[in-house]
């Protein structure tokens, strides 16, 4: 009682921590966008160059420290057994350096580079630059298709429903041609009017479908900020990882709203049992992914990447279900009320 009464009194208060993070989070991946001329840093999948997989138990930071000498844009990343020790050894470099980083290589580890005990791979620059605006392409519309699905579920009026699917169907060819470059000025002035339009039409039209919206932005945006600000190259699966983590992240802002939207008498009642069904949800899968992420982590492969990103998006995503979310519906509810 003593809870829900503090709550009553202060849940529009509470607001200001998520409201805070999320300004710093903007700030932070602006700032990142200015300095890279992109939102995260990428790696070789999606930039273009050789990875070189190399057999070896040579310590990754001796080797980095003896390229230094001779290259910038590089990196080296050892890979472990489940012992913990050191089977290989991978080296990263862009594709015009490639064949002078094999050279160094052999000459630092002593023995000549072969189908037997390395592997490269290549990936053309013009290849991983369409291949990422496509991956990109794709996270937005995912995001946009469930905005939609949530206000089909949530929002008001069959007709204006109707409308939003036709909308959501003009914007994505839109948006692909944006991407591709095919008519640029003209698809980039629809892909504006027609996405703002389309926030517009939820925040105007449904409250508890723009929360749910807002809190999964929020989700990935604060998420991204922490991927950028610990240094992760993002992979292909990386940016598939952001796409898992827009799923995770509306199963229980769904759950919530629709507990609170059916039983507008008992708010704080739905409230408390939508809180421990959430957290019960988002609890057992942050353990799942964690100890998925600690068995993968010595071996250095692509789960590293995406267990990492869910793991710091379901964090997340406690504070803006919790703290966002759930404040926005109350203060929404209180007020029809």
């Amino acid at each position: 009682m003593k809870f829900a009464s503090w709550y009553d009194e202060n849940y529009k208060k509470i607001l200001v921590i998520p409201a805070v993070l999320l300004i710093l989070s903007v700030i932070f991946v602006a700032v990142f966008y200015v300095q890279n001329d992109s939102i995260f840093y990428r790696d070789v999948s999606l930039t273009g160059g050789t990875s070189y997989t190399v057999q070896s138990d040579f310590n990754a930071d001796l080797l980095e420290g003896a390229l230094m000498n001779k290259f910038d844009d590089f990196s080296v990343q050892g890979i472990s057994d489940s012992s913990g020790k050191q089977i290989q050894v991978v080296v990263t470099i862009s594709e015009e350096n490639s064949d002078a980083m094999k050279l160094e290589l052999e000459s630092i580890l002593g023995f000549n580079l072969d189908e037997e005990n390395s592997s490269v791979q290549f990936t053309a620059s013009s290849l991983s630059g369409a291949f990422f605006k496509q991956l990109i392409v794709a996270v937005i519309l995912a995001f946009f298709w469930m905005a939609a699905v949530v206000f089909i579920i949530f929002g008001n009026g069959g007709k204006l429903k109707f409308w939003v699917i036709i909308a959501n169907l003009i914007f994505a060819i839109f948006l692909g041609n944006y991407f591709l470059t095919i008519n640029p000025i003209l698809s980039g002035i629809l892909f504006f009017v027609i996405g703002g339009g389309l926030i517009y039409t939820y925040v105007r039209n449904s409250v508890p479908a723009f929360a749910v919206m807002f809190s999964a932005f929020a989700d990935i945006l604060m998420t991204l900020a922490v991927v950028d600000l610990i240094g992760m190259k993002l992979s292909t699966a990386g940016i598939v990882a952001f796409l898992m983590l827009i799923g995770y992240s509306v199963d229980t802002d769904i759950m919530l709203t629709t507990r609170l939207t059916k039983d507008k008498k008992k708010i704080n009642d739905s409230l408390l049992g939508a809180f421990k069904t959430g957290t019960t949800m988002t609890f057992t899968s942050i353990i799942a992914v964690a100890t998925a992420l600690i068995v993968v982590h010595p071996f250095a492969s692509v789960l590293n990447q995406i267990f990492s990103i869910l793991l710091i998006g379901l964090l997340f995503d406690l504070v803006n279900t919790w703290l966002t979310n759930a404040s926005i519906l109350k203060w929404y509810m209180e007020g029809k009320k």
